[in-house]
């Protein structure tokens, strides 16, 4: 189990090639919302990164130089970002093998009237292999898992859900195989993959999470979760 408080960029540079088995995470959307916006996710963070598409790809290259296997790539395609998302899946489209569709039946309706009401994300399967190949003699892409979460840091607002992350470590991944998450957040990957015998590398950049998701992850390894 390896923690690393830093940029993911930066500290995905000390990596080598094919060093981790799988990467499972969830990015910031962009939804370019300032700290002091009360409708932003995150206390720590300003997510309104500029330039998002080449930020996106910069990271996805990156993560998939240092994965022997997949990337599975947590996002939603909103407001502020579908341009960016739907370019990203034209950009990688020799790279995704699997697109899995998470529809959240608790997602909450548009504040604007008429206009679509967001339930669902993808969690795209980027790959070096020629398929991605389940645990499972059958699954399907589709995930109907509530959007509610284990977030113990009030202060940050947009925590996975931890049946998303089990449904990715448990059906596409085995016991001792490194997963790397380098957007740890409150550590709910780490978490997951503490309960489900799997070694883990955590990267991320707002100290405050850090310490938390460290924490977390120390207290489910304790048995205190």
């Amino acid at each position: 189990m390896k923690l690393i408080n830093a940029d993911c960029l930066e500290a995905l540079k000390e990596f080598d090639n094919n060093s981790v088995d799988y990467v499972f995470t969830s990015p910031p959307y962009n939804i370019k919302r300032s700290k002091n916006n009360k409708y932003n996710k995150y206390e720590y963070f300003n997510d309104g990164i500029e330039n998002y598409y080449e930020w996106s790809v910069s990271v996805i290259d990156e993560l998939l130089r240092v994965s022997k296997n997949h990337v599975f790539y947590n996002i939603q395609a909103n407001y502020y970002n579908k341009k960016d998302v739907y370019k990203l899946l034209g950009h990688y489209a020799d790279k995704i093998q699997q697109n899995f569709i998470w529809h959240k039946p608790d997602g909450i309706p548009s504040s604007q009237k008429y206009y679509v009401s967001n339930f669902v994300e993808y969690i795209i399967g980027f790959t070096n292999q020629k398929y991605i190949k389940s645990n499972k003699i059958f699954i399907t892409n589709h995930l109907e898992l509530s959007s509610k979460n284990q977030n113990t840091n009030r202060k940050h607002k947009a925590a996975m859900n931890i049946e998303v992350c089990n449904f990715i470590i448990k059906n596409f991944t085995q016991e001792n195989e490194i997963i790397l998450d380098p957007f740890l957040g409150t550590g709910t990957t780490g978490v997951s993959c503490v309960q489900n015998n799997r070694d883990f590398i955590g990267i991320e950049v707002a100290k405050e999470y850090y310490i938390h998701a460290k924490e977390r992850i120390e207290n489910t390894q304790k048995g205190l979760f």
